[in-house]
């Protein structure tokens, strides 16, 4: 009987191998050791380097910039807030890729062994899904209020540019959790065919792979595999899009 070979190790390298050519801003800067001649400018140096910069997204397009900062702070929260809630589904998804992982096919799996991490994952989207759309509500009532303390001539610039970013957040937002939906369901389908095969697969110690004696058992598996993998960069690369000021890339490595 002829059997078919997929090696999940080989996949996450592929993965890993297609992420590492996407190039990412270095997160250290070398400094002087020169620190001059007055206490004060030592204590400011530091200060610079652990306080975030915050995109002046809507403080540079009216003559309220002090008023507007606040704006510009509330507008990064809604993205630290998007990337805490991916952080989380980084952790499950990380979980989740372990338990398909080869090794774990050399004793016959059993939905048992998969259940509590789905179940747990699909109920931290959907409790971080309705979470988001309250901040969105909060931060657009605490527009309003700031709003309040901007000169008048500034409402229309204000106005339609706090729309058009809020209307992009939400967006990319819904799309990120769409994906996370979709990674989860095509899992939990993958798991189900993996409980159906029985003794359809059985891993080889010797070349540390998981082998099919079915060619459409290989193809379903590998072919799932691939649309787990692709799922997770499509997310990352999302996030990129926006990384907030408090946020470190190397997070989604």
């Amino acid at each position: 009987m002829m059997k078919y070979i997929i090696n999940i190790s080989g996949l996450v390298f592929s993965l890993l191998l297609t992420a590492s050519l996407i190039s990412f801003p270095c997160l250290k800067s070398a400094h002087a050791q020169y620190h001059g001649y007055y206490p004060g400018q030592q204590i400011a140096e530091e200060k610079n380097k652990t306080t975030p910069i915050i995109p002046q997204i809507f403080s540079s397009q009216v003559s309220s910039v002090q008023q507007a900062k606040k704006i510009d702070v509330l507008y990064n929260t809604l993205y630290v807030s998007l990337w805490n809630y991916a952080m989380s589904d980084v952790n499950y998804q990380k979980k989740l890729y372990n338990l398909i992982s080869s090794e774990h096919f050399q004793t016959t799996r059993y939905m048992a062994e998969f259940s509590e991490t789905m179940n747990n994952a699909m109920v931290n989207l959907n409790e971080n899904y309705k979470k988001l759309h309250k901040n969105i509500d909060a931060a657009n009532r605490e527009y309003l209020h700031i709003k309040e303390t901007i000169r008048l001539a500034d409402y229309d610039v204000l106005d339609k540019l706090w729309s058009e970013k809020i209307a992009e957040y939400e967006q990319r937002a819904n799309n990120y959790f769409k994906m996370q939906h979709e990674f989860l369901n095509t899992y939990r389908a993958l798991v189900a065919f993996i409980i159906k095969q029985g003794g359809g697969y059985y891993y080889d110690t010797s070349e540390r792979s998981v082998k099919f004696f079915k060619f459409g058992a290989y193809e379903y598996f590998a072919k799932a595999l691939d649309k787990l993998y692709k799922l997770t960069y499509e997310q990352k690369k999302l996030l990129k899009l926006h990384v907030p000021a408090t946020e470190d890339l190397l997070l989604l490595e």
